[in-house]
């Protein structure tokens, strides 16, 4: 793979994680760089794993799903480099990101992860976001990790009703 391809994609990566407020999860950025035919899903994850190595991005990862932000380092390379990324590039991801945006906000909003707890018991932790802003958040100790994993699947359909039945009987 020429040096020069691996670069278009890091700086398609790296301008796409600047024009959003919030972690994006690594299928975003795979359904606009593969499906626009800039490369494979390969090329693409030893790319983003060259710009976590090198800290211009950050990954927090959930047991199902991977999130990527922009670093200020990867903002100042931006900076420096941008102007190799193509006006064109530049408008074509501006018009994705526009063009998907509730699909975006629907899988950043609400975030679940589990993890083991020291007393062997998992703490299942639901988060519904605004941006980077936490809007409300839920950690429940469950006796197993079938548990916690139900609880995590079942945040996205529930998120809504336990938010507000939480604000309902809080502000009684």
């Amino acid at each position: 793979m020429p040096h020069e391809s691996i670069a278009l994609y890091k700086l398609i990566a790296l301008y796409i994680l600047s024009r959003v407020d919030t972690p994006l999860p690594s299928g975003i950025l795979s359904d606009y760089i593969t499906g626009h035919g800039y490369t494979h899903f390969f090329n693409l994850q030893n790319a983003l794993g060259e710009l976590l190595q090198t800290d211009l991005i950050r990954e927090d990862a959930t047991y199902h799903i991977s999130y990527y932000s922009i670093t200020d380092s990867g903002r100042e390379t931006l900076e420096l480099l941008g102007s190799h990324l193509s006006p064109e590039i530049q408008k074509e991801a501006d018009e994705y990101l526009i063009e998907h945006k509730y699909e975006i906000l629907n899988q950043t909003s609400l975030v679940s992860d589990y993890h083991l707890t020291g007393d062997n018991s998992y703490a299942a932790v639901c988060t519904m976001r605004d941006g980077k802003h936490t809007m409300f958040r839920l950690e429940i100790e469950v006796p197993t990790e079938e548990d916690a994993q139900r609880i995590c699947d079942n945040w996205q359909d529930g998120s809504e009703q336990i938010y507000k039945q939480a604000i309902q009987i809080l502000l009684r």
